[in-house]
């Protein structure tokens, strides 16, 4: 009787034990990536301080036309400070942050370039990844720059939570992010994973606390064979 109870003791154990390690090996695979902050931050303001770059200007703080920092004379900026190399080149390593109707006066579209050509981007040279994307909220790791009426023809407000739009345009410059689902960072594709990979064996260790507790009731059901017999 007291083996059969440690056994059973066992087994609990090792099923209790295999989602927390399977926990740990989560945890590990997301430190890096989670950590590759960009430290990006914006705000709209004046004028933009000499460690911050001037990305587009604004007519107001809410439902406001946009126009290019050079091209227009509107009083409010989007100011970003973050990365070293920070910028707002559309070229090498960039993404679009806007398209505008024109340098003055515009709408903006998130989806589309408009016939004029225009376009506001941020930019980096010292990172491996700028990445600007819509939604009605910003990941941890972007800044959020603006908020904005629609995906074309849009207007636009600031992000300070004061008559904002209901979308926001969300920003990151840093260290290359691994793919993300639906907002979260993608666990590895274990069973795709080939011989040798680093992925966390999340099914291996499942495997083995499965096959120790089938070990374990085996051999009690053996002993009771041998003792009935």
């Amino acid at each position: 009787m007291r083996r059969l109870i440690s056994a059973g003791l066992a087994a609990v154990l090792l099923l209790a034990m295999a989602p927390a390690v399977m926990s740990v090996f989560h945890g590990l695979s997301r430190s890096t990536s989670e950590a590759s902050s960009s430290g990006l931050t914006c705000s709209v303001k004046a004028s933009c301080s000499g460690s911050e770059v001037a990305v587009f200007r604004m007519s107001s703080t809410s439902n406001a036309h946009a126009g290019t920092v050079d091209g227009s004379t509107y009083d409010n900026v989007v100011c970003c400070s973050g990365p070293a190399g920070l910028g707002t080149s559309c070229s090498g390593v960039h993404d679009t942050v806007l398209f505008l109707s024109a340098t003055d006066n515009a709408h903006v579209a998130s989806n589309a370039g408009y016939p004029t050509g225009e376009e506001v981007c941020l930019s980096t040279t010292t990172e491996e990844a700028v990445d600007c994307t819509t939604g009605s909220a910003c990941s941890p790791e972007y800044a959020c720059l603006a908020t904005i009426s629609g995906s074309t023809n849009a207007h636009v407000a600031d992000c300070d939570s004061s008559d904002d739009y209901g979308t926001k345009v969300c920003c990151y410059a840093g260290p290359a992010l691994a793919p993300a689902v639906g907002g979260i960072q993608a666990l590895p594709d274990v069973a795709g994973s080939a011989i040798g990979s680093s992925s966390p064996p999340y099914a291996a260790l499942a495997g083995a606390a499965a096959g120790v507790v089938a070990l374990l009731a085996g051999g009690w059901y053996a002993k009771r064979r041998r003792r009935a017999g």
